[in-house]
């Protein structure tokens, strides 16, 4: 994966455009304002230092998402402790917060929250950035059906999390639903 850049000045004026966009999948990632910073800075540095070395026919927001994934990844490793709590607030849209639904906006926003990151990222990915499934799946450098798994387990969290109404409760795994439950009146696609 690399990016095509034949001119300095063009991947400064692209990457400063998508900038919001990368800030998004960082706060998904880390679930903390000052951490997701941190991790944006070193990833427009990071991209900054290696677009002219390498070569391909990626798209700058795709090719940036992986240097972001990559960089995210190679720190948790390093991490031996636990990151603390995941800011909520950091997950409540602004346009439904005031669309007038506030108290369903932040109990959504803690169910994201409380998500664990790769699903909260690929969430991101794949419906706040309407990527494709395959270049989801490029970003994190995965198969197609991991990106599927984790999408139909952020899935079922949410049955979970609507039918019992707490996260903290909330299953990591496969969530069995109650066999004298009747049919659902809204489906979720997969």
């Amino acid at each position: 994966m690399g990016y095509p850049v034949e001119k300095k000045a063009q991947i400064h004026s692209e990457l400063a455009l998508l900038l919001p966009r990368l800030a998004s999948f960082a706060t998904a990632l880390t679930g903390h304002e000052g951490a997701a910073q941190a991790l944006l800075k070193s990833t427009r540095t990071q991209a900054l230092a290696r677009a002219a070395k390498e070569r391909g026919h990626t798209p700058l927001i795709l090719w940036t998402l992986y240097l972001m994934h990559g960089l995210w990844a190679s720190r948790m490793k390093a991490q031996s402790e636990k990151a603390g709590a995941v800011e909520p607030r950091l997950f409540q849209p602004r346009s439904l917060a005031q669309g007038g639904h506030p108290a369903q906006t932040a109990r959504m926003a803690k169910f994201i929250a409380q998500l664990p990151p790769q699903q909260r990222a690929t969430l991101h990915l794949v419906y706040g950035e309407r990527l494709s499934y395959d270049e989801v799946a490029d970003v994190f450098g995965v198969a197609v059906s991991t990106v599927m798994t984790r999408l139909a387990r952020c899935h079922q969290a949410l049955h979970h999390f609507e039918d019992y109404g707490s996260a903290a409760t909330m299953p990591t795994g496969a969530v069995q639903r109650p066999a004298q439950e009747g049919p659902r009146g809204r489906e979720w696609a997969a």
